[in-house]
């Protein structure tokens, strides 16, 4: 799995398909599970020159790609967004959890 800004499927697709879930009328409430990346060198490999100091701050920017670049301005607001901890395995490329 991964989180924005990483801008790969694994990121973006599970993102969209929750907030699309939302537009649903029989669901009340959807909640998708970030990985939270503590280690500074993970977020510099992984996101760039984007590092985030804490899960709100990665939250709110998850959440304001979803209203203005997503165009999804609802469920940027009704989304719940839980954090696990993970890291990246460099050599895979990949983020797991810990």
């Amino acid at each position: 799995s991964a989180a924005l800004p990483w801008m790969t499927g694994t990121a973006v697709n599970p993102l969209l398909r929750a907030a699309y879930l939302l537009a649903r009328k029989d669901f009340k409430g959807v909640t998708i599970m970030l990985p939270w990346l503590e280690r500074p060198e993970d977020q510099q490999s992984v996101y760039g020159n984007k590092a985030f100091k804490s899960r709100e701050e990665q939250e709110a920017y998850v959440r304001n790609w979803l209203k203005v670049d997503a165009g999804l301005p609802e469920a940027s607001e009704r989304l719940k967004i839980c954090w696990y901890d993970a890291w990246q395995q460099k050599a895979e490329n990949s983020v797991y959890s810990m």
